[in-house]
């Protein structure tokens, strides 16, 4: 009986190591199977950010605001953000220590788009977009900064001097958790 089981484990103990070393991947393997998953999740972002800019829907969520100094503010992005829908922009800036005019701290202006430009750059994977709001409370300029699947930017001026950056994530306005204030 002993006989027959060592027998038996040397015929099979071969195709136990042979069955095992197939199983395995090399290293190098390992990486380009990385890479190109990684290629294909930064063409998926690509062309998902791309879809958003040229069907005009799209939230900038804002977790930092920048003034024209270079000074930074952690906000809150529910509240504070660009939205794109359609022929629609809303920019609001908001806080949660005070009440104001829009019923969140700050300020909604939402308005009609007159001018959109969109630039690709497929070899950043970035894109640059331009537009002009015409609001209730003034006219707006605001030039993005999209970078496919990272952090976004939005720089805002009006007719007065002066420069509010948004910086954020850009997400789809369908999946978007900002509360938008009354609009003035």
């Amino acid at each position: 009986m002993k006989k027959r089981f060592l027998i038996m484990l040397l015929v099979l103990m071969p195709f136990a190591f042979v069955a095992n070393g197939m199983g395995q991947v090399s290293r190098a393997e390992k990486k380009q199977i990385d890479k190109r998953e990684e290629k294909a999740q930064q063409e998926k972002d690509y062309n998902q950010t791309r879809n958003m800019l040229l069907n005009r829907d799209f939230v900038l969520e804002a977790d930092h605001l920048m003034d024209k100094w270079g000074n930074r503010a952690w906000v809150n992005s529910s509240i504070n953000f660009v939205m794109v829908d359609s022929s629609t922009a809303v920019i609001q800036v908001g806080s949660n220590y005070r009440i104001g005019p829009n019923g969140v701290g700050g300020i909604t202006a939402k308005g009609k788009i007159t001018k959109w430009t969109v630039k690709e750059d497929p070899k950043n994977d970035s894109f640059y977009v331009q537009m002009n709001v015409m609001t209730s409370i003034g006219i707006y300029d605001v030039s993005f900064n999209v970078n496919a699947g990272n952090i976004s930017s939005a720089s805002v001026t009006g007719l007065r001097p002066g420069r509010l950056t948004f910086e954020g994530d850009l997400v789809p306005l369908e999946h978007s958790g900002v509360f938008e204030g009354q609009s003035i």
